[in-house]
């Protein structure tokens, strides 16, 4: 008897790493948002998160990205019209985005076995 249960613990444990183990997770981190910012910054993120920000003509962006695995893709765009930025294997960088066309921009954070930090705020002028 003591040796079925000493088995089934160790079937259980072993059961246990190795879904603990799974790189399959979608998300794990964390992510804000507000009228002014999007910050998401995740352990693993393998899906993609979508922010709204209402923007005016003559207003930016500052976009801040820390990569540090995978593949993490930004898209910011303005309804159905072209990305006003769209960078597909970001690597850790700082940069602005100009808003030439007032309306809700969706900015769109999207990783593949992604680690990493993306904060996009507006920039107070």
């Amino acid at each position: 008897m003591k040796r079925v249960i000493c088995c089934l613990t160790i079937v259980m444990l072993m059961a246990a790493m190795l879904v603990g183990c799974s790189n399959n997770a979608t998300f794990s981190g964390s992510k804000t948002g507000d009228a002014d910012h999007f910050d998401i910054e995740f352990e693993v993120l393998n899906s993609s998160f979508t922010h709204y920000l209402e923007l005016k003509e003559g207003e930016s962006l500052e976009v801040t990205a820390t990569k540090e695995s995978g593949k993490i893709s930004l898209r910011i765009q303005c309804g159905e019209s072209e990305p006003v930025y769209q960078g597909d294997n970001l690597e850790s960088t700082n940069f602005k985005v100009n808003i030439n066309e007032s309306g809700t921009y969706t900015i769109t954070v999207s990783g593949q076995k992604a680690k990493g930090h993306v904060v996009v705020e507006r920039v107070m002028q």
